[in-house]
């Protein structure tokens, strides 16, 4: 019974985690009334529209300062799919939304065979299908 209660929670984390569509480009837009943001920039390409935020920071121990830009991009939706940190011309991936979501869905199956809880009486197997397709098992 607790590993099914388990298996429910997880289910649900996933659910919500679905169900949020993440920071909205007019929520990062009005960052540019916050301190050190210097620039909002939103474009749209390939029918997807890419939102960027830059701000300076101040090195420890030195007064240079560093221009970061965080690159958020969303689908056609206006759901947030992943978040990029851009310094220096480097580009460094902080969350992508298909990479989060395949972690829940492997921890959910994982959890559910290690635990040898039947998914199919928790859902339908054309979901079960779905899921296992959505991480490539």
């Amino acid at each position: 019974m607790e590993s099914l209660n388990e298996l429910n929670r997880m289910v649900e984390e996933l659910v919500v985690f679905d169900m949020n569509s993440g920071i909205t480009p007019i929520e990062l837009a009005s960052n540019i009334y916050e301190e050190g943001y210097t620039e909002v920039r939103m474009l749209k390409r390939f029918g997807l529209v890419e939102c960027s935020v830059f701000f300076y920071d101040t090195e420890y121990f030195s007064d240079k300062k560093l221009k970061y830009e965080y690159r958020y991009k969303y689908d056609v939706d206006n759901v947030l799919q992943e978040i990029v940190q851009i310094q220096s011309k480097q580009l460094t991936p902080l969350w992508s939304r298909k990479e989060e979501r395949s972690k829940l869905i492997t921890n959910i199956l994982e959890f559910a065979k290690d635990a040898n809880v039947n998914l199919e009486n928790l859902l339908s197997l054309d979901n079960i299908q779905r899921l296992q397709s959505q991480t490539g098992s």
